[in-house]
């Protein structure tokens, strides 16, 4: 079917989902597997650093509670009353690489603010430039992120920015989990720059747009 045809039809469902029943959807960035069991964190011995993940920054056309389709074809977004986040986006982007963040290097995400000299962290701000969802074909994020050392002389600020691009399959709980596979992919890329920066490895799906120092 054309893209294009997928789109509309996309939204005619909605809008007579809309008008027949005020039911609504809420969904997650959170993996199913965190939802069901937020006790169940990977952990390594003796880490050697804890992070801060900062809030996210958005692009404000999908700053709000509806999840927002893209038009493949054309310059046009479409917010869904009946597909909301279940937490604001920008929380929901920040919980969901909080998480992947701590399971993947085995460290604690905690506030900067009034810890101990003697704790090095690693403050982690996240710019979103795009968060495209399109229906029936990809889920899209693009973003920049900031990695500032706290605690820790001789260290230097990082700046790097990447693309990744989820295919998804037919339904809106297919295109969710796009979204979370494109979080995963980035947090793992972040894992990487804080283990061993200069062995940050290629993840398959993710165009790394460069770094600075």
């Amino acid at each position: 079917m054309n893209p294009g045809r997928i789109f509309y039809a996309v939204l005619l469902i909605a809008g007579l989902a809309a008008c027949a029943s005020p039911t609504r959807q809420y969904y997650t960035l959170l993996p199913a597997s965190t939802v069901a069991d937020s006790s169940a964190v990977e952990t390594k011995a003796s880490p050697k650093f804890a992070i801060s993940v900062q809030p996210v920054e958005l692009p404000e056309q999908v700053d709000r509670p509806q999840i927002v389709i893209n038009d493949a074809n054309a310059a046009q977004v479409t917010p869904l009353n009946s597909a909301l986040w279940a937490s604001p986006l920008s929380d929901e982007i920040r919980n969901a690489l909080s998480n992947a963040l701590s399971r993947q290097l085995g460290v604690l995400d905690i506030a900067s603010g009034g810890t101990p000299e003697s704790l090095p962290i690693w403050r982690i701000n996240v710019r979103v430039q795009r968060f495209d969802s399109v229906y029936n074909e990809r889920a899209v994020l693009d973003a920049t992120w900031r990695l500032t050392p706290v605690h820790q002389r001789g260290k230097k600020t990082i700046i790097c920015r990447a693309e990744v691009q989820v295919p998804v399959e037919t339904g809106m709980s297919a295109l969710i989990a796009g979204h979370q596979e494109a979080l995963q992919k980035l947090a793992a890329l972040i894992a990487a720059q804080l283990m061993k920066p200069a062995d940050a490895r290629q993840i398959a799906g993710v165009d790394t747009k460069g770094c600075t120092s």
